[in-house]
């Protein structure tokens, strides 16, 4: 159930006439992890929830062999379409974090920014197990997450410890789920963490500033 509410709240956003243009353009922090990393070295790349695709055609641009899900057949379409007007072949799965029904061991590089924490604290966790079976020996997987200190934290209704149902945010209705560092370490027992640092800022949320302020995460399957 939270899933389906989840899913829907997305494609009535993607699919809706807010202005989407901001989701457009790749973050820059996953444009220097790209140009981090070699397609020859680790080709296969997944953008697991890419929205409209902006991660997923700056992996392609840059000559990975990339594969991207979302829960939006909308933002699906959008992709697909964005990707053949650049003759750039990315092909695409419309299903949840979990559902992507990829073998074991399929790709070298997971991504999915600002994606796995819309839910439970046990869907953040099966998240993180379900990329570590998608990765190689070696494989890297890059994700976001908001801390506690985020803006967001503590508004709407707590549905559960640290779990917020955010009335003030992009979707209104989405439920969050607001990590600490105990958190990540423990979720990420089965890799090798290489990184975990804070990104913060402001920005304008419906006209107002808000503190934002996220884990960038970055570990290593052993």
């Amino acid at each position: 159930m939270e899933k389906t509410k989840n899913n829907r709240i997305w494609e009535a956003y993607w699919s809706g006439d807010d202005d989407h243009s901001w989701w457009k353009r790749p973050a820059p922090d996953v444009l220097e992890f790209i140009s981090t990393q070699s397609p020859e070295e680790r080709p296969n790349a997944l953008d697991l929830g890419s929205g409209l695709g902006r991660h997923a055609i700056a992996f392609a641009q840059a000559g990975f062999s990339v594969n991207a899900t979302d829960a939006s057949e909308s933002a699906i379409s959008h992709l697909r379409k964005w990707a053949e007007d650049l003759s750039l072949e990315i092909p695409t799965r419309v299903c949840d974090v979990l559902g992507d029904s990829f073998p074991n061991g399929s790709f070298d590089i997971v991504l999915s920014y600002n994606v796995i924490y819309h839910g439970s604290r046990n869907l953040f966790a099966a998240a993180i197990n379900h990329v570590h079976a998608l990765l190689r020996k070696g494989g890297l997987f890059y994700f976001t997450c908001p801390t506690r200190e985020d803006g967001k934290y503590g508004f709407g209704e707590e549905v559960a410890l640290h779990t917020y149902l955010c009335e003030k945010s992009v979707t209104p209705g989405d439920i969050h789920y607001f990590a600490d560092k105990m958190d990540l370490e423990n979720f990420l027992s089965a890799f090798r963490q290489l990184s975990i640092e804070k990104d913060e800022g402001y920005w304008s949320n419906r006209g107002v500033q808000q503190l934002y302020s996220n884990w960038r995460v970055l570990a290593e399957k052993a």
